[in-house]
């Protein structure tokens, strides 16, 4: 892959016409100095990134957090990450629910603690052992969790999706899937980065959420809204203002200070000013680095 802008090729998902939109590289884990083209599909909005890498796993080098040594250890990392359950116990207090792209566990962990009966598909078979052997929780192996989700035959009252959507192949078929999992009165939570927000607008390449290549595709949230309505599902709630998002926003650019200017105190500064302006910004036009949706499947009326 070169740093030339090739001809904008048709949508991944819908098949539109597409135009350019960012070219960036792996500025986070610098596995490789390949640039990284981005489009964006001018009918349905995704964002998609094009060509894709046919082996990503040079990219995951490293992978994200050390499997925990046991369940109190994963217990004391999830303690931190509790608020990430809140918009499911908004609306669900008990049942199924089916978490895709676990990692380690802490959502899983914490949906378990609350009363629910979990059930993960993770593609780590390290990460899918420790689920099952360790925090009790019954976890799937799968690259694929469209076609994993197509063969189970229950329902679920939740299915969770944080900060996975991104990296899946065909995610549209992932949300499609997942809302035909859903029971009646089900709901669907996602996490996912915001592309439409102030701080990718001002920081482009640069954004850190970005993650080029392991963020594949980024749903605007006008564009998720439509991709969840085809699929028969009704919005609950969409913010791109809470917490998650706000550590999301600050994470942007305290990275990117570090990466421009050398001295602690001056990078320091101008992250946190960054940070406060945009974070200032978003509260008025709902433009945070992060979108935390909540989709549910109606209630049949007969």
């Amino acid at each position: 892959m070169t740093s030339t802008v090739l001809t904008p090729p048709p949508c991944h998902g819908c098949g539109g016409a597409s135009a350019h939109l960012v070219t960036t590289k792996d500025f986070n884990r610098k596995t490789t100095e390949a640039s990284f083209q981005y489009f964006q599909c001018h009918r349905c909005r995704l964002v998609f990134m094009d060509p894709i890498p046919d082996d990503m796993r040079p990219f995951y080098k490293g992978g994200y957090q050390q499997i925990p040594a046991s369940l109190a250890e994963l217990r004391a990392i999830a303690a931190d990450d509790l608020y990430r359950i809140d918009p499911v116990l908004r609306y669900k207090s008990s049942g199924k629910l089916l978490e895709i792209g676990p990692w380690i566990g802490a959502f899983s962990c914490n949906a378990k603690d609350a009363g629910f009966d979990v059930t993960a598909i993770e593609i780590d078979q390290n990460c899918v052992n420790f689920l099952n052997d360790c925090v009790g929780i019954r976890a799937l192996q799968s690259s694929n969790p469209s076609s994993t989700m197509a063969e189970l035959q229950e329902s679920f009252d939740a299915i969770a999706l944080g900060h996975c959507l991104e990296h899946l192949p065909e995610p549209w078929l992932v949300i499609q899937r997942a809302a035909e999992r859903l029971a009646p009165g089900g709901i669907l939570l996602i996490t996912i980065p915001n592309i439409k927000s102030n701080e990718f607008a001002f920081l482009g390449a640069a954004w850190r959420h970005l993650d080029a290549p392991r963020h594949i595709y980024f749903y605007p949230p006008d564009s998720l809204r439509q991709l969840a309505r085809s699929c028969g599902l009704e919005e609950v709630e969409l913010t791109t203002t809470d917490r998650l998002s706000l550590l999301l926003s600050r994470e942007a650019w305290h990275y990117w200070a570090v990466a421009r200017f050398r001295l602690k105190y001056l990078r320091g500064a101008i992250g946190r000013l960054g940070f406060l302006i945009s974070r200032r910004k978003a509260l008025r036009d709902n433009s945070g680095s992060g979108i935390t949706a909540v989709f549910r499947r109606p209630v049949s009326r007969g």
